[in-house]
């Protein structure tokens, strides 16, 4: 088999030529994602080349010929090279001495077999020469690419154990990329067993492949595997509602909405804000996403079908829109009446679209009308803001002067 050169024009970009024409013929292929999702039919992301020389020698001839080497990853044998403001990561082929199931202690090799099988799925261990030639030092990628069967590179529990995150890297590939046809029972008892590494982990490592999951088209499969194996809970037991997800991907589909891996979280989760900060904590959320998390486990502000638009701006308003937006949808989610899920969603449009009102007082206005600082003009701003809010936001800055006046005389 070969990739066409006119089909798949990435194999003829200009970093591409540029790095390939400075090293040996024959020392450097195309690995991992570029030639997978190419056989898949799937967008291309980054492009990764594996080579036969070692990085010192990959960086004096590179340099040599004009280009940009940044030493990014060269205790792990990689480089990455900078084209026109396009990277592509080098890496000398490699095998592994050593490892502890979070970190491996390589050798360099020139063996594409040997590096083949470190790598972790056969569909990942797939090479291809400028020219597009495919070579398959495994004998089984090139198959598993037709059939969409996702397994591990020879021992499944060895590849496993090398690497505890190929378990959720293999449910990530699965999300993706898998159809409905059986799961490989070999590569999910690997996942199933050793299930108990995933410990080992960084929190970093590990929120990373869970947010890969929840933000594919579809993941709904690959969790419902991921918890009748035991593993949903083994690194999110707070959130292990697989038919809130489900809910949530059809609700997705019927109104187009884009994936969320945050919104698909909540519908996961009990509106619980303890075990959420926990979970938060626990995986190292960034500010945002935990602010977002809590505030839509904490917020009690009423939502309700029928409202009149003046008490939903008053909700929105209260809640903040992002959380308000996060909570119906949520609701129309769970709503069974296709009816009254309709009106869930189109208070969730509003909540998003609504140009949220300023509040048009401000501290000077109040110092002009002879207040001081400190806690009573604080008391007095809220009172007033108040007013505006219960006034349906219509209260202009000339009312509430006047209104100031009853409240401070």
């Amino acid at each position: 088999m070969k990739l066409n050169p006119k089909r798949h024009k990435w194999l003829q970009g200009n970093g591409v030529k540029a790095i390939f024409e400075a090293l040996p013929d024959g020392s450097a292929r195309f690995v991992g994602g570029c030639v997978r999702n190419s056989l898949l039919g799937e967008s291309i992301g980054d492009i990764d080349i594996a080579c036969q020389l070692k990085p010192e020698n990959i960086k004096t001839k590179l340099e040599a010929a004009g280009l940009k080497v940044i030493p990014t990853g060269i205790e792990h044998g990689t480089l990455t090279i900078v084209h026109e403001g396009v990277p592509y990561e080098i890496t000398t082929l490699r095998k592994d001495v050593e490892t502890d199931g979070r970190r491996a202690v390589i050798a360099y090799t020139d063996d594409w077999a040997e590096d083949a099988q470190r790598r972790d799925f056969t569909i990942n261990a797939l090479y291809a020469d400028a020219q597009g030639e495919l070579y398959d030092p495994t004998g089984e990628g090139l198959e598993d690419i037709k059939s969409r069967k996702f397994r591990f590179v020879g021992d499944a529990d060895l590849r496993v154990r090398e690497d505890y995150l190929r378990i959720l890297r293999y449910f990530r590939f699965l999300a993706r990329y898998a159809g409905q046809d059986k799961v490989d029972a070999t590569a999910l008892k690997a996942c199933r067993e050793n299930r108990a590494g995933l410990k080992q982990l960084s929190s970093e490592r590990v929120w990373a492949e869970l947010k890969k999951i929840l933000s594919a088209d579809d993941p709904r499969r690959a969790v419902r595997i991921m918890l009748t194996n035991e593993i949903l809970g083994s690194v999110l037991p707070e959130a292990s509602n697989a038919e809130g997800l489900d809910r949530m991907v059809v609700l997705e589909q019927k109104e187009k909405l884009e994936p969320d891996y945050l919104l698909r979280l909540m519908a996961m989760s009990g509106r619980d804000e303890l075990a959420l900060t926990r979970l938060s904590k626990r995986l190292k959320l960034s500010n945002n996403e935990k602010m977002r998390l809590l505030a839509w486990a904490g917020n009690a502000v009423p939502f309700k079908i029928g409202m009149d638009d003046k008490t939903l701006k008053q909700s929105v308003y209260a809640s903040g829109p992002q959380t308000a937006y996060d909570r119906l949808v949520i609701r129309a989610a769970g709503e069974e009446d296709p009816i009254l899920q309709s009106q869930w969603m189109k208070q969730a449009e509003f909540a998003l679209n609504w140009d949220i009102p300023i509040f048009p007082l401000g501290g000077k206005d109040l110092k002009k009308a002879g207040l001081s600082d400190g806690p009573e003009m604080g008391r007095v701003l809220k009172a007033l803001k108040e007013l505006w809010v219960r006034s349906g936001f219509t209260a202009d800055k000339d009312k509430l002067l006047i209104a100031l006046k009853l409240i401070h005389d």
